[in-house]
């Protein structure tokens, strides 16, 4: 813990090669060999991210953003998903 001291006093002076090892050594004692691992983010199926894109479509439609062209790909997206989660049903 001396390292993580000497490491954040300003006066204390230290070679790079030095900063370095001791950087090294402080976090492996901190983190461990493995270093700091961060948790694995659930990500969504393409299903699901068909149909939320479709939602948004519609919801700029209803506002009257390009109504017939939102309308059409919002409408084409969803059948993509409705084929991906058949595919997924056949497979199981």
């Amino acid at each position: 813990m001396s390292e993580a001291i000497a490491l954040s006093s300003p006066s204390g002076k230290m070679s790079k090669t030095a900063r370095e090892r001791a950087n090294k050594r402080l976090s492996k004692s901190l983190f461990g060999e493995e270093g700091l691992q961060r948790p694995q983010t659930p990500q969504p199926s393409e299903e699901l991210v068909l149909r939320r894109q479709a939602v948004q479509l519609r919801d700029l439609a209803d506002r009257g953003m390009s109504p017939r062209k939102n309308r059409a790909a919002a409408t084409k997206l969803e059948e993509r998903a409705s084929t991906l989660s058949q595919r997924q049903l056949d497979r199981s």
